[in-house]
């Protein structure tokens, strides 16, 4: 699979690159999105409830701007938040990461616009608020690793001019509260890094496992429909045939009866010698698909037993109808003229002689009824073929084979040959 071999060389791949490649990263979009947005959505009203709790912090760093800072969190932010949790399920991916890089650097830019408009002794105290700011977007949310060096290149470059600029700050303390953002940042941004590298990983592991399980399983299920499948008419097998019979067999034990039924072409060896075996596989196609059609909605199984015998299972319990379905099967053959011009009797066309066997009669196992049907099968062709015997009782109330005999009559020249060769 073309997405196995992408999974497998974007884990071999040495490099920094987040992104996969095109079609993996789709494929990562669509299986992680309602995740993802709901993370965001969970997320941003926990980072609300603190970021409002924040606001008992302005009323002692900045006391002069404290109604300013409570007014932008209330009257700006809340809004801008509700926002973005009703806009990030409804946009795209990259748009979806666009506004929430966007959204934190808002909220960011609060604390940083107020440590700027800020004097007195205690504003430095404002830069804790906007480097916590940081580390939330960036550990806690956390932004995607190119959103996190944007907000946080912006921030670093807002506040450390910040700390330079201000009078009221002391060199030294500024270059203390300066190294001790650059490093908190430094340090969010390698765990942001490793977090979706991380995620992205187990992504990949995960998905790999999951594609090799449905590929397994549909391997096995090729496997298994071959094992039971024939490969010349595409119906079941004999091995098939054996598992549905012991099903049918249970099946009878428990009231529900059914019968068996053996189908052989009539003198197919002679239609192999006269027209080829290419022919003849191409005459078992034609016998299988028109058994196949006329089981079609019956519940009837089809399978090819052998050679160029077919059997057929089905659920009854009246012998009569049993025939009558029979020879159904028999007439569509019949009908359908495959020619056949050397046979050792009179008919010019492929015909199939039929024995039946129901489990209502007297066989004690599975392999007794199919042996029942075997020699109605064997007393239909003994008696002219192209006819249809079932394993029951006489007339006369005797066991043995009762025959059926149809004796249609068919004209040749009226029929077209399946195949001829040589």
């Amino acid at each position: 699979m073309r997405l196995l071999s992408a999974i497998d060389r974007q884990l071999r791949a040495r490099t920094l690159k987040l992104a996969f490649e095109s079609e993996l990263e789709a494929r990562f979009e669509y299986d992680t999105r309602e995740k993802r947005v709901r993370d965001i959505r969970y997320t941003i009203v926990l980072g609300m409830v603190v970021f409002h709790v924040y606001n008992v912090a302005g009323f002692v760093t900045t006391p002069d701007l404290a109604l300013l800072n409570v007014g932008l969190r209330a009257l700006a932010m809340t809004p801008l938040a509700l926002l973005i949790i009703w806009a990030v399920g409804r946009v795209t991916g990259p748009v979806r990461e666009a506004i929430s890089g966007i959204g934190m650097l808002a909220a960011t830019g609060i604390p940083i616009l107020i440590f700027w408009m800020g004097t007195g002794p205690l504003v430095s105290l404002t830069t804790a608020t906007i480097w916590l700011s940081v580390l939330f977007a960036n550990i806690t949310l956390p932004l995607r690793f190119f959103w996190a060096c944007f907000l946080s290149g912006i921030t670093a470059i807002a506040v450390a001019a910040g700390l330079y600029l201000k009078p009221d700050i002391a060199a030294p303390v500024g270059g203390v509260l300066g190294l001790d953002m650059m490093t908190g940042i430094l340090f969010s941004l390698v765990a942001t890094y490793k977090i979706e590298a991380a995620n992205r990983r187990d992504y990949l592991v995960n998905l790999r496992e999951s594609l090799r399980a449905k590929r397994l399983a549909e391997d096995n299920t090729t496997l298994a429909h071959l094992s039971t499948t024939d490969p010349l008419t595409g119906i079941a097998n004999r091995r098939a045939f054996a598992r549905e019979l012991s099903e049918f067999w249970e099946a009878s034990l428990g009231g529900r009866h059914f019968a068996v039924m053996l189908i052989d072409v009539d003198y197919f060896k002679l239609f192999n010698d006269h027209y080829g075996h290419g022919a003849g596989d191409t005459c078992l196609r034609e016998v299988s698909a028109l058994l196949a059609k006329t089981a079609a909605g019956s519940g009837a199984f089809v399978s090819r037993y052998g050679g160029e015998e077919f059997a057929v299972l089905m659920h009854t319990s009246d012998p009569d109808e049993a025939y009558g379905v029979a020879e159904r099967f028999r007439r569509s053959i019949a009908e359908k003229g495959l020619i056949h011009g050397n046979r050792n009797d009179h008919l010019g066309f492929v015909s199939v002689s039929i024995g039946v066997a129901t489990s209502c009669g007297p066989a004690a196992t599975a392999v007794a009824l199919v042996e029942a049907a075997d020699m109605a099968l064997y007393e239909a062709k003994g008696t002219g073929r192209n006819r249809t015997c079932h394993s029951g009782k006489n007339g006369n109330g005797e066991g043995g084979p009762t025959r059926y005999v149809a004796a249609a009559q068919w004209s040749a020249t009226e029929r077209q040959p399946v195949a001829k060769t040589g």
